[in-house]
């Protein structure tokens, strides 16, 4: 023992005393962190403090909540659970899926497989979409509020020969002109310096019934809302105390779409970047489209925070949920 003791004095002896000081604070803090109780995180089933460290379960240490009894790891509950792929590999698909980058790029960048990219991004995508269910977007203040419209799109699957069309190459247009069933209606609405709205709810011009299920309950009362004159817009009106105006009977500059149309040329450019998203997961694209295209870093944060961050609210989903939830069939 004496032996070992001497050993350790004459160790020490070699560095400084900041660096002595720095070596002690680490161990001081290391003992803290391995103690018990540990309150890293709450328990995600009953928000409880008392959680103690409970071995390891699939290379993950694991927690029990001594006042529910349940057991978790760090990933329960976040997209990431029952992945295996850790959180650095998660955190690098969410950045490059808001910065609209191919799968092909993530795939080779993170060197995981195509499969594995296209699960855990539409995992991302659905999980999205379940943080803005919980605390939906709401338009205030002055607003403007448009269509556009996008080729329906049958990606990854082989159509039937009974079919209305026939099949399309890349970059095609459609075979019909002017507005036809081939097009599938993005619902827009932007707040001038605010928050977005993109929903796909029909294949023609949006009817009141189709704004209503759109816009309901994202609407502040004593807003403004800019259009073009679509008269199905009225409903909005129905909805909450706002002003449907339509910039075309009206001369000053202040009355213009210019925010709306932007975002409808951001989306564009992404649809062709994708070369086309499949018509059933456009919605799951749409809240993509909504946030990525202002990126603030308060609103990026806010979400990065709930998608990684252990909680009562669940963000996990399956391949099942991937194949089957929330697709938009018109």
């Amino acid at each position: 023992m004496t032996a070992n003791f001497d050993e350790i004095l004459k160790a020490l002896r070699q560095y400084s005393e900041e660096e002595l000081i720095s070596i002690f604070n680490a161990a001081i803090e290391n003992v803290k962190s391995e103690s018990k109780p540990v309150s890293k995180c709450d328990c995600p089933y009953c928000s409880g403090r008392q959680v103690i460290l409970y071995g390891k379960k699939h290379g993950k240490q694991r927690f029990l909540c001594k006042e529910c009894s349940h057991t978790f790891i760090t990933t329960t509950h976040t997209m990431m659970s029952k992945s295996h792929y850790g959180e650095d590999i998660w955190h690098e698909m969410f950045l490059d899926t808001i910065a609209g980058n191919a799968l092909s790029f993530s795939e080779k960048r993170l060197g995981i497989s195509h499969q594995a990219a296209f699960n855990m991004r539409h995992k991302i995508l659905i999980a999205m979409q379940d943080v803005f269910s919980d605390n939906p977007t709401t338009l205030g203040d002055v607003c403007e509020l448009d269509e556009t419209y996008v080729l329906d799109c049958y990606k990854g699957k082989k159509l039937p020969e009974t079919f209305t069309r026939g099949p399309r190459k890349h970059g095609a247009k459609a075979g019909k002109r002017g507005i036809s069933n081939e097009y599938v209606c993005l619902c827009t609405g932007v707040q001038r310096k605010g928050d977005v709205i993109v929903a796909a709810a029909n294949r023609a011009k949006p009817s009141m019934e189709e704004l209503a299920s759109v816009f309901d309950g994202h609407i502040e009362d004593g807003s403004l809302f800019l259009t073009d004159g679509l008269r199905s817009c009225r409903v909005l009106e129905s909805m909450a105390d706002c002003t449907v105006k339509n910039v075309e009977k009206e001369s000053a500059s202040f009355y213009h779409l210019n925010t709306v149309n932007n975002l409808h040329s951001y989306i564009k450019r992404q649809y062709d970047f994708y070369r086309g998203v499949a018509t059933k997961y456009i919605n799951r694209y749409n809240v993509l489209f909504a946030v990525a295209y202002r990126k603030t870093a308060e609103v990026l944060g806010k979400l990065s925070s709930l998608l990684f961050r252990v909680g009562q609210t669940s963000y996990t989903h399956t391949l099942r949920d991937i194949r089957s939830l929330r697709l938009l069939l018109i």
